[in-house]
C-alpha cells in the first residue's frame, strides 16, 4: 500500500536521512536549506511511503493553485533511492500527481536536475514528464566539466594569455568583500541583484560550512579581488554558484585565471564541475558559453516542465 503525506517538522530527521543516501543527492534538498527562505514560500513538500517505508520525496511549494518543485531551489523533481526502476518511478509520479489533484492544484512545474548530479545518470524522470499532459517545456543550457575526461585546450593554458603570476587564490576571506564585488558586477553588467541577500548567504554558510565556500582570485599587486565565485559543494559535484569580476578584473582577464585555477584544483577530487547555466532573457549567452568551452567545458541541458494536474 502506498501513501503520500505532507512534510512537517516531525519528519525532518527522516527526510534528511533519505536525502543523504539518495541517488540524486544535493545538500540543497536538506530541510535546513529548503527552509532558510520559508517566509517566501508556502511549503508543500511531499513524502511517499510504501508498506510503511519511505520511498520517495518531492520538495515543493504552492502558489496560486500551482505546485512548484521548488521555487527556492536551483532544481527539483523526485528524490529517490538508487536503482529507480521505471515502473516504480512512473507509479510514484502518478501518486504525487493524484495527491496534488486532491489538494485542488491545477499545474505542476518542475525544473529538472542536471544528469550528472545523479549517481546512476538516470533520465527516467525527464522521460516521464515528457510523456504526460505537457503544457509547456523550456530548455536551458549550461557548461560542465567531466573531470576524468577533462583536458585544457592548448589555447587556454598559454601563460602569456592567462598571466597566472598576476594573481593568487584566496579561499579564506569573508563574504562581505566578495558580495560587494558581486552586487556591483550584477548591477553594472545586467542591472540586477543576487538572488540571495548577504544575510541569507551568511546564514546558509553557518548551516552548511562544508558545502558553501569562497574561491577568490586576488591581484598580486593590489591584493584586491579581481574575480571570484561562491561554490556549492555537493560531494561528487561542485558548482560555481555565483561568478563575479571587479572593474580591474575585467581589464586584466582575471576571469580566465579563475576558470583555469578553479578547474585545476577541483578536477583532482570531484567527478564533475558545474559551471552554471549560460542563458539570458533572450536565449543562449553564446559568448559566455564559448568562454567556458575554451577551458574544456562541455554543454548540458536542463528542462522546465509545466504539467496539467
Amino acid at each position: 500500500m502506498m501513501q503520500v503525506i505532507k512534510y512537517s517538522t516531525e519528519y525532518k530527521a527522516e527526510w534528511d536521512a533519505f536525502v543523504r543516501l539518495s541517488d540524486n543527492f544535493s545538500f540543497l534538498f536538506y530541510r535546513d536549506y529548503i527552509e532558510y527562505h520559508s517566509d517566501r514560500f508556502t511549503d508543500l513538500s511531499l513524502m511517499l511511503c510504501e508498506k510503511g517505508k519511505l520511498k520517495c520525496l518531492l520538495p515543493g511549494n504552492m502558489d496560486n493553485g500551482i505546485f512548484y518543485s521548488h521555487q527556492g531551489l536551483t532544481f527539483g523533481s523526485m528524490i529517490h533511492e538508487p536503482h529507480f526502476a521505471y515502473e516504480k518511478a512512473s507509479l510514484y509520479l502518478e501518486q504525487f500527481i493524484s495527491f496534488l489533484y486532491g489538494e485542488g492544484l491545477t499545474q505542476m512545474i518542475v525544473k529538472s536536475q542536471p544528469l550528472f548530479y545523479t549517481s546512476s545518470l538516470s533520465q527516467i524522470q525527464d522521460y516521464l514528464f515528457n510523456h504526460r499532459q505537457l503544457q509547456q517545456q523550456k530548455q536551458d543550457i549550461g557548461a560542465f566539466v567531466h573531470c576524468a575526461n577533462h583536458k585544457f585546450p592548448k589555447s587556454s593554458i598559454e601563460k602569456r594569455k592567462l598571466r597566472l603570476d598576476d594573481f593568487f587564490v584566496d579561499e579564506d576571506s569573508s563574504l562581505d568583500e566578495f558580495w560587494a564585488v558581486l552586487e556591483q558586477n550584477l548591477k553594472q553588467q545586467h542591472g540586477s541583484k543576487p538572488v540571495h541577500t548577504i544575510e541569507e548567504i551568511k546564514k546558509l554558510v553557518e548551516l552548511f560550512p562544508n558545502n558553501i565556500k569562497l574561491f577568490l582570485i586576488r591581484n598580486a599587486n593590489t591584493k584586491h579581488i579581481d574575480a571570484g565565485t561562491l561554490l556549492f559543494d555537493n560531494g561528487s559535484v561542485v558548482k560555481m554558484q555565483y561568478i563575479a569580476t571587479s572593474d580591474n578584473g575585467r581589464t586584466n582577464r582575471a576571469i580566465h585565471a579563475l576558470y583555469y585555477l578553479f578547474i585545476s584544483q577541483y578536477k583532482k577530487t570531484k567527478k564533475y564541475i558545474d559551471m552554471g547555466t549560460c542563458m539570458t532573457d533572450e536565449g543562449v549567452n553564446a559568448s559566455l558559453l564559448y568562454l567556458k568551452q575554451r577551458f574544456g567545458a562541455e554543454v548540458y541541458c536542463t528542462e522546465r516542465f509545466t504539467l496539467a494536474i
